[in-house]
């Protein structure tokens, strides 16, 4: 069965999750957030059975965003990045008179694995770290982290960690995702119960993309969208370093902004065996997108929540639009 499901899974007979997630968590964030176990029998729902689901709301003044979620999975299935699966999820019982809509977002790790996120493994590199504001938050650094692989402190572990964030951050530049912070990327270990201390090996693999609801311009009402009709505002919309830039700098030492292309080109002329890469994940089409994102608009949820086909062709535009700005970046330097 196709990984795309273009209907809406209630959630009202799911199991709560009230544990206490001592094996790790999702990033608290700013939009309101459930965990539940999905149940034995899932049929021909394309979930995984018996394990844990985070149902993910909008916040209130943008009641579409949860579609940001969805959007970004099937994208990074067609750039083949890996992000977590998310489908249209439904609650009743959270508001009896209301129908509750969320992305319904897979558990990236099972309950045998541990999340460690950004912040615990650079902040030993960075001893006046400020988790509050994350503003250290930079790449060199991330580069430096000895947890992140199987094979610690080596040139390998270097280019293992380029090749990984060279799929992210070509992934956040094209969905235009400014909030990969320090607590949204991580490693994923086994738990302190099974992580084989007596054997001396611990095998961690980096997270996928996750918590993608911040991009994809969702802050855009459909009465701004005539704005970008405007070639030279979309331009500066989308190369402003004020608004198009990834969640870091480029060393601890610099403390200026790049735009997501700047800093693209950057990471390319450091790391240049990562630049077929990739510019292979960004060979795709709008055609291929539409073949996997057509038939969200037809899902039937309530008013004012809907994904309309006017945001659909919106979001695709500045899709198309940052991939080409990137192959543009790279392809002249």
């Amino acid at each position: 069965m196709s990984a795309d499901y273009d209907k809406i899974v209630c959630i009202d007979e799911w199991q709560p999750d009230d544990s206490s997630y001592e094996n790790g968590y999702y990033p608290e964030g700013t939009r309101e957030k459930a965990v539940y176990f999905s149940p034995a029998d899932v049929g021909n729902v394309p979930l995984r059975p018996q394990w844990r689901y985070l149902f993910k709301k909008s916040r209130t003044r943008t009641p579409w965003q949860f579609w940001m979620e969805i959007i970004a999975y099937r994208i990074g299935q067609v750039m083949d990045v890996p992000v977590p699966p998310a489908h249209v999820g439904l609650s009743n019982r959270e508001k009896p008179s209301q129908a509750v809509y969320g992305a319904l977002i897979e558990w990236f790790y099972s309950q045998e694995e541990r999340y460690v996120e950004g912040a615990r493994l650079i902040r030993p590199l960075i001893p006046d770290f400020d988790d509050k504001t994350g503003k250290q938050h930079n790449l060199l650094t991330i580069l430096r982290v000895p947890q992140f692989t199987n094979v610690p402190n080596s040139e390998e572990n270097r280019n293992n960690l380029a090749a990984y964030w060279a799929r992210i951050l070509t992934f956040d530049t094209v969905i235009g995702n400014v909030d990969r912070h320090p607590e949204n990327w991580g490693i994923v270990r086994p738990s302190e119960a099974k992580k084989g201390i007596k054997e001396g090996i611990v095998s961690v693999r980096p997270s996928p993309a996750f918590d993608n609801g911040t991009a994809m311009s969702y802050e855009q009402p459909e009465e701004h969208f005539s704005r970008f009709d405007d070639e030279r505002y979309t331009l500066r919309y989308l190369t402003k370093p004020r608004r198009a830039r990834h969640h870091m700098r480029w060393s601890l030492a610099e403390e200026g902004d790049m735009n997501f292309f700047d800093f693209m080109r950057r990471f390319v002329r450091e790391f240049p065996q990562t630049k077929d890469s990739i510019l292979g994940r960004l060979q795709f089409t709008e055609a291929a997108l539409r073949a996997r994102l057509g038939g969200l608009p037809s899902i039937p949820v309530d008013e004012g929540c809907r994904l309309t086909p006017r945001r659909l062709d919106f979001t695709l535009t500045l899709v198309m639009k940052r991939a080409a700005l990137l192959r543009r970046a790279l392809e002249n330097d």
